[in-house]
């Protein structure tokens, strides 16, 4: 989405830039084209030279505040994305801690039934084997 964003406000930007440069050739052209005086003529330049100067100015400054913008809604998508993975990635991992507790825990009683079970076989056999002898 972002690359989009930045896709979409280059192009902007170039269009942009492109319009104002056929004006300004196409507004010197015409005044150079214009039947006037050569003072009248320069004066007329240098006015149409100032108006682009501070019509690319004020873009340039309407670009600046547009791309901080979006640089800080990025930063703000990224930091909630950052969350978000970090808590379901700890959600996760407390979940497999939970089932490698259980299981151990199940494993851990599997092993002493099977020895309380192996110790009393081994108690009747033994025993068995006392009175046999005797």
């Amino acid at each position: 989405m972002i690359n989009e964003t930045n896709k979409c406000a280059h192009n902007v930007t170039n269009n942009l830039t492109y319009l104002l440069i056929g004006g300004g050739i196409g507004a010197g052209l015409a005044l150079l084209f214009a039947p006037k005086a050569g003072s009248e003529l320069r004066t007329n330049i240098a006015d149409v030279t100032r108006k682009g100067y501070d019509a690319t100015v004020e873009k340039a400054s309407d670009l600046k505040a547009k791309s901080t913008e979006l640089v800080e809604v990025a930063k703000e998508k990224a930091s909630a994305v950052y969350d978000f993975a970090s808590n379901t990635l700890n959600t996760g991992l407390d979940a497999a801690e939970e089932v490698v507790n259980a299981t151990s825990t199940a494993v851990a009683d599997g092993l002493d039934s099977l020895q309380n079970e192996s110790t009393r076989q081994n108690k009747q056999i033994n025993g068995r084997r006392g009175t046999a002898i005797v």
